[in-house]
């Protein structure tokens, strides 16, 4: 390809994003909500007193493993659940085989005959949930989504820790924490993401103490869910973040051993074959299409000739902005903030729950536009996130087909990696 049309590329697709981060910056005095701090923490209160309200509802009432309007309690939890019998009970055949691993979910628990999950999750899966293979479904869901609220916690405490001295309010980060729609569908599906989340928070504290290797052994954990280490694996490759990638290796190596210990040999052909049926079906298993939240969810809307080449392309400039980012002398947080939420933009299969991800960079984020020389942007960015909760907690997709939290996540992008790029005053740190 040659210069001109590189640069014609960029014009076309680059050109409008860009554009989108100035129409960011002006938010803060076009749309001026929340009008304060204090406005958005009172809101943040009232919102999460709802939500977990709703939770504790649908988690405690009826006498069944059905809630009360209908639903499995946990939806998603009882495929990790039958998942980890099998494993406890090495019916490795089983795992991915969509019959018998239905006809034992049913066995375990009965009321969930109409519920059908093809195992789409490598091995992993099953080994994490052993140890629940000695409780009821109800016990056994309780536990894990208490298990989910401690490590969220921890590690949103974490974060705030670090950035404290320009986030100072911690009653709003609370608030706004417990409030976040991802979190709260997070817990009501009984999903796995928050080891996600665990692997990037580990990997940033390896990074911030200089620990290049142990930082790719946390982000190899990905191999739980390999689509969000994409931007990763382009900043490795066009950076030469060798000793991560070294580390990354190690981390999927061992965590294959254990596999090949506990489970023998033949699950990796089973799941290989797998692989095929997800990729060949991949459509029809994303049953609420109005819950996805990647730039593929809004491509989707277009014919496929149009959509998929779109995708791509957008892919392209997110993955660029990760990549300049992490070669600037922004913060390292802000450099793996940036690439987190990249993570969600371009992955192909994105549920709400998964972009519980976002309350690292959200906070992150927070704290940087707080400092004294970008403090002037600080209410636009405020506003940016203000509705992006609102779009995370009404699926705009459902009513008008487009997912509002998409172009506002693409936003945030383009508003953060041009303030992290602009930074060149920070002492770069080298990892």
């Amino acid at each position: 390809m040659n210069s001109i049309s590189t640069l014609e590329i960029r014009h076309r697709v680059a050109g409008p994003v860009i554009a989108l981060g100035e129409r960011v910056r002006s938010l803060g005095t076009r749309f001026p909500w929340p009008r304060s701090a204090r406005h958005a923490k009172k809101q943040a209160v009232i919102l999460a007193t709802l939500l977990w309200a709703a939770a504790a509802v649908v988690g405690f009432t009826g006498r069944s493993d059905r809630g009360i309007a209908g639903p499995l309690k946990g939806a998603d939890f009882i495929q990790f659940y039958t998942l980890g019998h099998l494993a406890a009970a090495q019916q490795v055949d089983a795992l991915y085989d969509m019959r018998a691993l239905h006809a034992a979910q049913v066995a375990l628990v009965p009321e969930s005959k109409p519920e059908h999950f093809p195992t789409v999750y490598p091995p992993h899966a099953a080994l994490l949930f052993v140890p629940f293979n000695g409780w009821s479904y109800q016990t056994a869901l309780l536990m894990w989504n208490l298990v989910t609220i401690a490590l969220y916690v921890l590690i949103v405490r974490s974060a705030w820790r670090r950035v404290s001295g320009q986030l100072t309010d911690r009653g709003l980060v609370i608030a706004a924490a417990a409030a976040f729609p991802p979190f709260w569908n997070l817990v009501l599906f009984g999903q796995i993401t928050i080891f996600i989340l665990a692997a990037f928070w580990l990997g940033w504290l390896a990074l911030e103490r200089g620990r290049s290797y142990l930082a790719g052994a946390a982000f190899g954990l990905l191999a739980l869910k390999p689509q969000f280490g994409i931007p990763l694996a382009a900043i490795v490759l066009t950076c030469g973040e060798w000793r991560m990638l070294a580390g990354a290796i190690s981390s999927v190596a061992a965590q294959a051993l254990v596999i090949w210990i506990a489970l023998g040999s033949s699950v990796f052909a089973a799941f290989a074959s797998s692989l095929r049926t997800t990729l060949t079906y991949a459509e029809w298993l994303e049953s609420k299409p109005f819950l996805s939240h990647s730039l593929r969810a809004e491509a989707r809307l277009l014919p496929d000739w149009i959509g998929v080449p779109l995708w791509v392309a957008l892919s392209a400039v997110v993955l660029w902005y990760s990549v300049r980012v992490w070669k600037s002398h922004a913060p390292l947080h802000v450099r793996l903030g940036v690439v987190i939420l990249a993570s969600l933009l371009v992955n192909p299969h994105v549920i709400v729950y998964d972009v519980t991800l976002l309350a690292l960079p959200l906070i992150w984020f927070a704290a940087f536009m707080l400092e004294d020389d970008r403090r002037a942007q600080a209410p636009a960015f405020g506003v940016l996130v203000y509705w992006l909760f609102g779009a995370l907690f009404i699926p705009t997709a459902a009513a008008i087909g487009l997912q509002m939290s998409v172009p506002l996540m693409m936003g945030l992008l383009v508003f953060v990696a041009r303030e992290a790029i602009s930074a060149k005053t920070l002492a770069h740190q080298h990892l």
